[in-house]
This record gives structure tokens, sequence and C-alpha cells, in this order.
């Protein structure tokens, strides 16, 4: 099934409070761990802690704030397992798909400064090298049309359409194997 992600109308969604932020988000799950999360504006989340899995995402539209680092539409984010998270905020909202490598508990610190690796990619523009560029543990940002050994998250750039498949199309995609 091949959906849109920018198109809300299509979209299921629910009401979900992030830990330690101010306002609900909306969230509509795709399949596996990937979710869309629309970020209202003002959202806010001052409290600093970890995820004890990984989180890979990438911003369609709006801006989105993480640890000091902005992250704009068409830019993929990965913050591993344990990377101190600080200053989160979508001043003017946002929609992000997300993805946890893991189950997604969240657990508060007291620590100043982030203390692991975060990685900003520009999925339109970045070099990808032959073969593909890996991105997570889980995914790769692939030029080539390919044929992948089994069904994967599959995720065309610029059109930002999703879709569960082993057949990849023409252009760029992001693709996500399940764990």
């Amino acid at each position: 099934m091949l959906i849109d992600l920018l198109d809300d109308a299509e979209l299921p969604g629910h009401p979900f409070l992030v830990p330690g932020s101010n306002l609900p988000v909306r969230l509509a799950r795709l399949g596996g761990p990937a979710t869309l999360v629309r970020f209202p504006p003002g959202w806010v989340r001052p409290e600093r802690g970890h995820y004890l899995a990984g989180e890979e995402f990438v911003v369609l539209s709006g801006e989105l704030h993480v640890s000091g680092i902005t992250y704009l539409p068409g830019q993929h984010g990965w913050l591993p397992a344990g990377t101190l998270r600080h200053s989160s905020a979508a001043p003017h909202g946002a929609l992000a798909f997300t993805a946890f490598s893991g189950q997604a508990t969240w657990v508060r610190s007291d620590r100043d400064e982030p203390d692991g690796p975060a990685q900003r990619t520009p999925l339109e523009s970045v070099v990808i090298p032959r073969g593909g560029l890996p991105l997570t543990p889980h995914s790769a940002l692939l030029d080539t049309p390919i044929r992948l050994d089994r069904d994967a998250e599959v995720i065309t750039v610029p059109t930002w359409t999703w879709e569960r498949s082993a057949l990849i199309p023409e252009g760029r995609v992001l693709v996500r194997w399940g764990q």
C-alpha cells in the first residue's frame, strides 16, 4: 500500500503526550515501528533524558530542534540509544516520519551536555556512494532501483511516499529493514 506522507486526510491518528513535553502530538502508525508524528506549533520538551532505543526520523515539513540541532524538511536524523536529549522543540509545528530500533522507553536525566552522536543528513542532496549510504543499523539511502531480498519500508525522496515492498522504485529512496 502506497501512502502519501504529506496527505493528512489519508492518515489516521490519535493524540499522544511525548514524555516530558508540553502539548500532545498526533501519531499515525504506518506499520511496524514506523510512525508519522505531527508536532503542533509551540510544542516543546524541556525535560532532559534519553530513549533506551535508537531513533531515526525524517522531517517532512516544518522544523524540529533536538539538543541544539535544527532539522529542516528533507533532513534525516539518527540518535543512537542512550543519547542525551535536551531542549527539543517545534516552534512553528512539524511533521516527521519516526521509527525506533526497539521499545521507545524514555529515561529522565539531570545531565547537562549531550553525550552521544547525533547525525543529520540532507536526504535530497547528500552524495550517495555506490551501493548506498548506511544511515542507521537498519536503514540506507539508495539512488539505484534494485530488488531487495525481503520486504522493507521504503520512503521515496522527495515525493515523501511510504510503502512496504521488496521492489525499490526509481529515484532516491530511504530503505528500512526490520529488526
